[in-house]
């Protein structure tokens, strides 16, 4: 990816494919790698401009993936790249409200299988079976009115994570909730 679209060229003789190929235009955009595991995380710290992850509790990625994404760096010898934290953020100050809001976006991902390893690495072993998943939801979801969540985004960007990818979880009113947290965003 990076030699087809920084140098505007691909030369790639593999097992399963072969190309020899030049574009005409280049963008050197960053190439950032999708990851939930600690051996992903590493490797975007060896190849990639950063890493994204996906429904992973804070304190996991700042325990677990930032460690993993800066020894992979470090490993070959390049400045540590960013991680985008991926935070869902209910704009409701009703805990059973976020709860219920929340499961319907992430009940799926209990299930799954790769997201429940990271689950259980991350301190949340019984997810996957149903029971465990509102300390889950708790730990995942950024919750309460526009100063609780101003504070708690602020200590997220101050805890090392670079930057953050913020997800609304609709409770009552979605074009309102929204609202809030552009201006949430917006006074950070």
């Amino acid at each position: 990816m990076r030699q087809a679209l920084w140098e505007g060229r691909v030369d790639h003789q593999g097992t399963f494919f072969k190309i020899t190929t030049s574009f005409p235009r280049q963008a050197q955009i960053p190439l950032l790698i999708s990851a939930l595991g600690e051996k992903a995380f590493r490797l975007a710290g060896e190849v990639a401009d950063g890493a994204i992850s996906w429904v992973c509790p804070v304190p996991y990625l700042l325990d677990t993936a930032l460690p993993a994404l800066r020894a992979g760096a470090q490993a070959h010898h390049r400045p540590a790249p960013p991680l985008v934290a991926h935070i869902p953020v209910a704009m409701s100050t009703d805990e059973a409200a976020v709860q219920g809001a929340a499961m319907q976006r992430i009940s799926f991902y209990t299930k799954a299988p790769f997201y429940a390893h990271m689950f259980a690495a991350a301190g949340f072993p019984s997810a996957a079976a149903g029971s465990g998943v509102d300390a889950l939801v708790k730990a995942l979801v950024v919750a309460g009115d526009q100063a609780q969540v101003k504070k708690r985004l602020g200590e997220a960007i101050a805890s090392g994570l670079d930057e953050l990818l913020l997800m609304l979880v609709p409770v009552a009113d979605e074009a309102r909730e929204r609202e809030q947290l552009i201006q949430v965003i917006a006074s950070l």
